[in-house]
């Protein structure tokens, strides 16, 4: 019996705009903080709305990997434009870059664009940006084009990518041929042929409902999904140019998860992944903490 394929997804966050291209800063210069103006509530929704265009936005340079294997060569991406509002629940991050192509898809040799924001998990200047460590872990919220595809139109399944597919008769699957994954194995016994999914891997989940993943570091190859995610993420690509929107609980029970609470001053990284450019994994834009302060 020849096994049904099922091809994975891999990670990442965001942030959003309200223009067609990133907006500049006041002073065209780099930013070593990011404002946050206090709403009644953080819009997510809509990546354009209204209440973004008041909102102070940092620029914020992007560098190449250089660090750990696999590095990447030279940046494609300069800069992320960056803003920041916060409601009593949420902390809402914006963030907009440019980006000739919208990479919604992986495969073999395909890619997908993506972008993620770190908070240290510990009120101490020594955090390492390179993915926190043992003394000092980090925080991670992680968008990926791939899933905001997956969640606006539903999980791409072997058959969307290959029409000509073949597959063996699985014998505790529903329905026939061509054995949809979302809808032919949701029984366990069916699931013995998915065994990413069984063991709850998070990048071979079969439904959605945000684009976004919580994740834990403590140093290089620690990267763990937290057990309860409860971030918010939405992102939209238009004439070259990504927006998204990504929506950090300010308070939860999760210790894994920072806390936001009114007046405190929180360090804040990027990293950026595009696609197009061959970028996965550590091949990838970032750049270190910035100071984030509560209203």
């Amino acid at each position: 019996m020849k096994p049904k394929v099922l091809l994975a997804i891999p990670i990442a966050v965001a942030v959003v705009a309200c223009e067609s291209r990133p907006p500049a800063t006041s002073g065209g210069s780099a930013a070593t903080s990011i404002r946050v103006s206090r709403v009644a509530e953080v819009p997510l929704d809509d990546v354009d709305a209204a209440a973004w265009r008041s909102a102070a936005t940092a620029e914020i340079p992007l560098m190449a990997q250089g660090v750990a294997y696999p590095m990447l060569d030279r940046a494609s991406v300069a800069k992320l434009a960056v803003q920041a509002m916060a409601d009593a629940r949420w902390l809402g991050i914006r963030l907009q870059w440019s980006d000739p192509a919208r990479d919604d898809d992986t495969q073999v040799d395909r890619y997908t664009d993506g972008v993620a924001v770190e908070v240290p998990l510990r009120d101490v200047p020594a955090a390492n940006p390179m993915m926190g460590s043992k003394d000092n872990p980090v925080y991670l919220a992680h968008w990926k084009a791939v899933w905001q595809h997956d969640v606006e139109e539903g999980h791409r399944d072997v058959q969307d990518r290959y029409p000509g597919f073949w597959a063996d008769h699985y014998p505790f699957a529903s329905g026939g041929e061509p054995f949809p994954v979302s809808e032919a194995f949701q029984t366990s016994d069916a699931r013995r042929y998915f065994p990413a999914t069984t063991a709850g891997n998070p990048v071979s989940k079969l439904e959605r409902r945000w684009p976004v993943e919580e994740l834990h570091a403590e140093g290089f190859g620690s990267l763990a999904d937290h057990r309860f995610q409860d971030a918010r993420a939405r992102g939209r690509w238009r004439d070259g140019v990504w927006t998204v929107v990504l929506l950090l609980p300010r308070a939860v029970a999760d210790p894994a998860n920072p806390s936001f609470p009114d007046g405190a001053k929180r360090q804040m990284a990027f990293a950026l992944w595009e696609g197009g450019a061959g970028n996965v994994a550590g091949r990838k834009h970032w750049h270190p903490f910035v100071e984030v302060g509560l209203p």
